[in-house]
């Protein structure tokens, strides 16, 4: 009798809260333990070589960047400058000639470009920030987990020979800058901009420049801020460096990668930055939604002629793969009804995603003006396609954080362009062949960066667009990754579930547990805190089947769910 109340104690569910339980490990790379450059490191340039990116070399010096793992075992990214024309004691005199000179005319031509507006307010010299990030290969470490809130974790350290040289790193939302100052001391300036656009900073000291550094990066979406901590226990906050990016309308999430660009200043001629690990970690509760680096957002403009983008619709869609179309509304009237009655198909029965092109550049207009277009070109998409437009665009992405405003919060569409879409890297949101070399590197890697293009069957491809060949190779390098390409809406959904994502009626025994899922319409990729064994399965008691589901290091189980459904994770 007693053995027997034991047991049916044990099986009665016992209802309680999700509770905190944690640090939940999402990204660990220690490159003191491998003995190869890991798959998902690469570096590469966002641009290609100029004219006078070559004057700038013969002036100054040809700029070389490598990656390797040192002695010490740490990833070191190496760039070198050498075989200059002029010596390195003229430089300065150099520097204020171009300045004053080619350079100074230059900057009265541009004198409301970002660049210059951020050197000016950081005290670079503009043709060397210029310059330099336009030939030095930039270090990026993909394959971390897009989420709204989370922390990296990177220990470093870097070494030079001229005091001027800095390390500028971007990880989601931010610009720092990373310096050795002196003998003994390295500072990290955390850039930001106010409300009236000017550009501002905080600084914190971050480690002895004899040592490696710890210090931690805490990404929050919610609030848009990033903040820095250091062992000691200090601590900075700023807003992203982006106005944009802080006055969106809807949740941000971060960026699958971080990065690392060197700059030489100065006499220098040498800046090595050793890596020992990179860590991604978040606050774990018994079940956390997380985001996911296995999918990525891809997206057409046009679409163009249907005899230009078919066959690598098609090829897509053999791969199970798919994405969004940004219908202009100019071309759209010039579509046959055969052609009409394809792109509904491709939306109704293969999944392809709506969204809006204006066929105007909608920062020409007053603001009142252009809300009108908006509404105007959501609504004729709309009765056209037969689907609700779910993300936008403009003619050359010439709109802004206003615009995505409106466009939110009457119209519930996101916006594909600013700091948080294509423009995270601003030279390569769009996938052509004067980008090819960066997204061959980059596709190789596993990188996740929203991209769109426009025509895809042409080889060579005309101007913004994407040969046939490269277009292929580049959805294999995906495929090959285990990466699906996915619609933009499909992509934000999923990732800002980390934050929208809840779940109630949790209930458990000692054998099961038992939860209900409630997302923002999207799937969720959800952890959930047991320990899994050999014989675990997890049913969905809505659809009334058994689903797959990934065992993690810890033994805790990653699977994904649906909007309204019922889940029970039998352990044993």
């Amino acid at each position: 009798m007693e053995g027997s109340k034991t047991l049916i104690d044990e099986n009665i569910p016992k209802i309680c809260e999700n509770a905190n339980q944690g640090i939940l490990n999402l990204f660990s790379q220690n490159y003191t333990e491998i003995n190869s450059i890991p798959k998902n490191v690469f570096i590469a340039n966002l641009q290609g070589n100029k004219i006078y990116d070559k004057l700038y070399s013969a002036i100054y010096g040809t700029l070389k960047s490598e990656i390797s793992l040192t002695a010490s075992k740490a990833l070191n990214y190496k760039t070198s400058r050498d075989s200059c024309l002029f010596p390195c004691s003229l430089f300065p005199v150099v520097d204020t000639i171009l300045q004053s000179g080619v350079n100074g005319y230059t900057v009265n031509l541009t004198k409301s470009l970002e660049t210059h507006r951020f050197c000016e307010a950081a005290s670079i010299p503009l043709i060397h920030y210029r310059e330099q990030q336009r030939q030095t290969e930039s270090l990026y470490i993909c394959g971390l987990i897009p989420m709204v809130k989370c922390t990296y974790q990177i220990s470093m350290n870097i070494k030079t020979d001229d005091f001027q040289s800095f390390v500028e790193l971007n990880s989601p939302g931010s610009k720092l800058i990373i310096q050795k100052v002196d003998n003994d001391n390295v500072i990290l300036r955390s850039y930001f901009k106010d409300f009236s656009e000017e550009i501002r900073s905080k600084t914190i000291r971050i480690g002895n420049a004899a040592e490696k550094f710890d210090f931690e990066i805490k990404f929050d979406g919610y609030n848009k801020t990033n903040t820095i901590c250091t062992n000691d226990g200090n601590f900075i906050v700023t807003p992203f460096y982006s106005t944009d990016r802080q006055r969106l309308p809807y949740i941000d999430f971060s960026n699958g990668y971080i990065k690392f660009t060197s700059f030489i200043a100065g006499k220098g001629t040498y800046l090595d930055v050793d890596l020992y690990s990179i860590g991604q970690t978040a606050d774990r509760k018994f079940i956390t939604a997380i985001g996911s680096n296995k999918i990525l957002a891809f997206g057409l403009d046009g679409p163009h002629a249907r005899d230009t983008t078919e066959q690598g619709i098609r090829y897509l869609n053999s791969k199970n793969n798919i994405g969004t179309i940004w219908f202009d509304i100019e071309l759209l009237e010039q579509y046959s009804e055969t052609d009409l009655e394809y792109l509904r198909s491709l939306v109704t029965n293969d999944s392809w995603d709506v969204g809006v092109h204006y066929s105007e550049e909608l920062n020409r207009l007053p603001l009142e003006e252009a809300y009108k277009v908006i509404d105007e070109g959501y609504s004729y998409v709309y009765e056209k396609i037969g689907k609700k437009p779910t993300s936008w665009c403009s003619m050359r992405n010439k709109d802004t954080v206003a615009h995505a405003i409106y466009a939110y919060e009457n119209l519930g569409m996101f916006w594909r362009n600013g700091d948080s879409g294509i423009h995270a890297e601003r030279d390569i949101g769009n996938l052509d062949d004067t980008t090819w070399e960066w997204w061959e590197k980059a596709s190789r890697a596993g990188m996740i960066h929203p991209v769109f293009t426009h025509e895809l069957d042409k080889d060579p491809a005309i101007k913004y667009s994407i040969s046939s060949s490269k277009f292929r190779s580049w959805v294999d390098n995906y495929n090959s990754n285990n990466v699906s390409i996915v619609s933009f809406y499909e992509y934000g959904q999923i990732n800002r579930n980390t934050f929208d994502a809840s779940f109630e009626k949790l209930r458990y025994t000692e054998h099961s547990v038992t939860f209900d899922a409630h997302t923002n319409g999207a799937i969720a990729l959800v952890n959930v805190n047991i320990k899994a064994g050999k014989n675990t399965q997890i049913y969905d008691n809505t659809s009334e089947k058994f689903i797959s589901y990934n065992i993690e290091q810890d033994n805790s189980v990653t699977f994904w769910v649906e909007d309204r459904h019922t889940y029970s994770v039998y352990v044993n």
